[in-house]
């Protein structure tokens, strides 16, 4: 609504896990940097935490665009490691399993490992929302497909993505092979107004719509939490526009997280 108001392409702080969303920034580029260490040295899978909203599933789509590799998302893995094992051999494959049983879908499994192998190739497997896993067969599944070897190095890469509680979760034989176990915490206020500006920048925008106090202020009402942020820059922008505004300043700000509050949908 408030786009062609403001010279934007499009909406700046829409929710998106895209790659193209992600703003470097000095937190999120040091754990994806410890992230990506362990994965490409094949030392074992990798962790990525942190609380809800904080960015961990676009953190995780940047990381795959730079590792380059054929990447399998899991974006619901509350599920028996039978139908965990078939569903990732049908991915690799890009083949039904012929009999979904556990010995036909390591077969499957061995059989496209084997293949990306011969052509140089490691998939990166990344399973998001993993403190949904119930089962302590699902992370022993998981842990024992690294054990498809070639060269000495694991056949897939594995990236496990969730919130703190997967830590307490994790099973001991799993947390003794991570190869890195990194935190995505909120943001600092001077990666607040980084990304306000990097998520502007991207969606076409060139000049500043966000008063350095108005910057300082969302920083506080959303806790430094990504998701937060988006929502009440949307807000805040949407306001602006409203009044006639050309800026954003703290009164609309504090309007904008009087709103945020009072909808419960919203945090």
């Amino acid at each position: 609504m408030y786009e062609a108001h403001y010279g934007l392409d499009q909406r700046p702080f829409g929710e998106t896990a895209l790659a193209t969303a992600y703003v470097p920034l000095p937190s999120r580029d040091a754990a994806l940097r410890r992230v990506r260490y362990g994965l490409e040295h094949g030392l074992g899978p990798a962790l990525l935490y942190g609380g809800p909203g904080s960015g961990k599933t676009l953190a995780a789509s940047r990381l795959a665009a730079d590792v380059g590799a054929p990447t399998v998302h899991l974006t619901f893995p509350a599920m028996p490691a039978h139908d965990l094992l078939v569903h990732l051999a049908e991915e690799l494959a890009g083949a039904p399993v012929d009999a979904p049983s556990m010995a036909s879908a390591l077969r499957k499994l061995r059989e496209a490992l084997a293949d990306f192998a011969a052509r140089k190739a490691r998939p990166l497997l990344i399973v998001d929302e993993a403190q949904l896993i119930q089962e302590a067969s699902v992370f022993e599944a998981l842990r024992l497909l690294l054990n498809f070897q070639s060269g000495g190095l694991p056949e897939l890469s594995l990236l496990l993505v969730g919130t703190g509680e997967v830590v307490l979760q994790l099973p001991g034989a799993f947390q003794d092979r991570l190869a890195a176990r990194s935190l995505l915490p909120p943001f600092t206020e001077a990666e607040t107004a980084a990304y306000i500006r990097g998520r502007l920048a991207s969606a076409g925008g060139v000049e500043p719509l966000f008063t350095p106090e108005a910057l300082a202020d969302l920083h506080r009402a959303a806790l430094g939490v990504p998701r937060r942020l988006n929502h009440l820059a949307d807000l805040g922008l949407l306001i602006a526009y409203a009044e006639g505004k050309p800026l954003v300043d703290p009164r609309i700000v504090s309007i904008a997280a009087r709103e945020f509050q009072a909808d419960p949908l919203a945090a």
